[in-house]
């Protein structure tokens, strides 16, 4: 039912509603143009809040994973030049191993062979460059960036030889893993020849019929087992003798010396006292300068001399006045002024003696003191000299004891005389401590080093077994020598392995340990200098063995750096894949249909127009009161 509408003024109701429909419709419109104009139908929470959430962390997810993908490339980038060093020195391996195989040829003569070392030595100090390489400052593969784990012995595996072959097997008895006699013969020899540090070491042994793999091995060794053959046992024992020899020198000079002190200083305290007891020093006696000794001697004979004459004389007057001689008379006054006389000599020379005998005694008691004193202060500083060199003997006998047990426990670490032959499955244990087995799990020989560590592995390992006349015989060569590295000396090492983080979450990362790529690592160098030696043709030939353990280490590393920059690039795939779907899904959520908004701005424009159009229309229509005004 319509109702009428009144003619109204102060409200135009009409045109309040028109002008609530034209702000829904401005709003609309405004909501339109930001749709199109951002190409996004949710550019706030306001526009749909649960929407707006999604869309913010998938767009965190798509940055993360951006970031992710060049955190991948780079690391991809570098392993390329950890890849690069290693195949460069891939390349250097192989032309040293040309170089030795020529000079193990007996075509070149011992200079020729100088010269071709001079160019190993070079090859040589261009790996130990090569293993410098840095990315961003970083050194990769000179052992910095090692993963964690243990410290690791060299293991060489041969499983050519028979499966139930043991070092207790005679060399006469040995068959391949067919079970074939390799035909050795009592008249054959055997070469053992071996590097360590780099330094070579060889022997011919004869073969006979009960002779084993061990008895090989131990004789092989015995020449640097034994410490009357062996120079640095020998070198270490002599300097321990030398430095025994010489802390007992110190302390028999040191002991001498206080000796001869104490001697010097009691000599000249007895001579003081002796002095003192002897002479006791000047006195005056007599009208006569004499020593105090004589003084005391001649007082004493006075004494006595005057005692005797004193008695004389009172016997006389005491004779007189007892024969009723008179007092007044001459007689009288003789025999009394000698008896005075006598008196007065007798005080006299007692007065000296008694004088004379108190410093005399006087003298001798401190004398006699201070001699003691001295000889009591001579004994103690010798006693303390002598405690003093017993102490720096003892000190400097427990330096040369320490010393010699370093200098021992430094030539034990060398251990080119303690390999280890053990037949077994297991040919070791790896940097994590676990048992490494054999290829196949079946029993092989294994000879390994006698410690863990680069410092002591076997850069290399060869048998040779020669016949009567001196041929090689290549057939029983071909399985005896047939040892491979089945597990790398390797130092222990903390956990600085590389880490890539390839992901958006935490410890979504790829871990990768670079191994050490310096040459002393590859057993081309010893601690101590020692270079990969081609000198003779026996050490040539050995090194061609040790450049094939080389060789294998270094493949190794190259084929660890390819295998994980080969992931690295599926990795890269991955990550835009996902990006891809997670930017989809937020496109989903987030982006306009353009066509569809562009029809809904139409629509709000127009609409817009109209309510303009008809706010316009209801301002008018109140002016129709007007004309009831006039």
């Amino acid at each position: 039912m319509c109702k009428n509408m009144a003619m109204v003024v102060k409200n135009n109701i009409s045109a309040m509603r028109t002008l609530g429909v034209l702000n829904k419709n401005s709003t609309a419109l405004a909501k339109s143009l930001e749709k199109v104009s951002t190409g996004m139908k949710v550019n706030s929470a306001a526009d749909d809040n649960s929407g707006f959430a999604i869309a913010e962390r998938m767009q965190v997810r798509v940055r993360a994973l951006d970031q992710a993908d060049q955190n991948t490339q780079n690391g991809a980038n570098m392993l390329k030049v950890a890849e690069g060093s290693v195949s460069s020195t891939v390349d250097i391996l192989r032309t040293m191993k040309e170089k030795a195989i020529n000079a193990a040829n007996d075509t070149n003569t011992d200079t020729d062979r100088g010269i071709i070392q001079k160019e190993l030595d070079q090859y040589i100090d261009q790996i130990d460059d090569n293993a410098l390489v840095t990315y961003n400052g970083k050194t990769l593969v000179d052992g910095s960036k090692m993963s964690k784990g243990n410290a690791t012995r060299t293991a060489l595996t041969n499983a050519s030889l028979d499966a139930r072959t043991t070092g207790a097997t005679a060399l006469v008895d040995l068959q391949n893993r067919n079970g074939e006699s390799l035909n050795i013969l009592t008249t054959d020899k055997i070469t053992v020849s071996y590097v360590i540090q780099g330094k070579n070491y060889s022997k011919e042994i004869d073969i006979d019929a009960n002779k084993t793999l061990n008895d090989v091995l131990t004789e092989a060794v015995e020449p640097y087992s034994k410490d009357s053959d062996n120079p640095q046992v020998r070198a270490a024992y002599n300097t321990y003798n030398d430095s025994v020899d010489t802390a007992n020198a110190t302390f028999s000079t040191a002991t001498s010396t206080a000796s001869s002190t104490y001697n010097s200083t009691i000599n000249s305290a007895t001579s003081t006292y002796n002095a003192a007891v002897i002479s006791g020093g000047t006195v005056s006696y007599s009208n006569t300068t004499t020593t105090l000794v004589a003084g005391v001697s001649m007082a004493a004979s006075d004494v006595v001399a005057d005692t005797e004459y004193y008695n004389y004389a009172s016997s006389e007057l005491s004779e007189y006045l007892a024969g009723g001689g008179a007092t007044g008379t001459p007689a009288y006054r003789s025999k009394s002024n000698a008896l005075v006389d006598a008196s007065t000599a007798l005080s006299n020379s007692t007065s000296f003696y008694n004088a004379f005998s108190t410093s005399l005694s006087t003298l001798i008691s401190g004398a006699a003191s201070t001699l003691a004193s001295t000889t009591s202060e001579a004994t103690s500083t010798r006693n303390s000299s002598v405690a003093a060199a017993r102490s720096t003997l003892n000190h400097d006998l427990s330096v040369a004891i320490s010393t010699l047990n370093d200098d021992l426990e430094a030539i034990g670490d060398l251990i080119p005389y303690k390999l280890n032959m053990e037949a077994s499955n297991v040919v070791g244990q790896d940097a994590a401590g676990n048992d490494v087995y054999t290829a196949d799990k079946g029993t092989a020989l294994t000879i390994t080093a006698a410690a863990p560590g680069e410092k002591f592995q076997l850069a290399g390992f060869t048998f040779n077994v020669t016949d009567a006349d001196g041929q090689i015989k290549k057939s029983v060569n071909a399985v005896l020598d047939n040892f491979t590295e089945s597990i790398r000396a390797l130092n222990a090492s903390q956990d600085n392995s590389i880490t890539f983080q390839v992901d958006a979450k935490a410890n979504q990362a790829i871990k990768i340990g670079l191994t050490d790529m310096r040459s002393g690592a590859l057993g081309l160098k010893g601690e101590e200098g020692n270079t990969l030696s081609l000198a003779t043709q026996s050490s040539a030939n050995m090194a061609i063995n040790v450049l094939d353990n080389a060789l294998k280490k270094a493949l190794d590393q190259q084929t660890d750096l390819g295998s994980i920059a080969s992931r690295l690039e599926q990795t890269s795939s991955n990550l835009h894949i996902a990006r891809d779907n997670v930017l989809s899904s937020e496109s989903t959520i987030r982006d306009a249909d353009m066509a569809k908004e562009m029809t809904e701005y139409t629509k709000n424009n127009i609409l817009l127009q109209a309510s303009q159009s008809m706010l316009a229309q209801a301002n008018q229509s109140s002016s129709g009161v007007l004309s009831l005004l006039q």
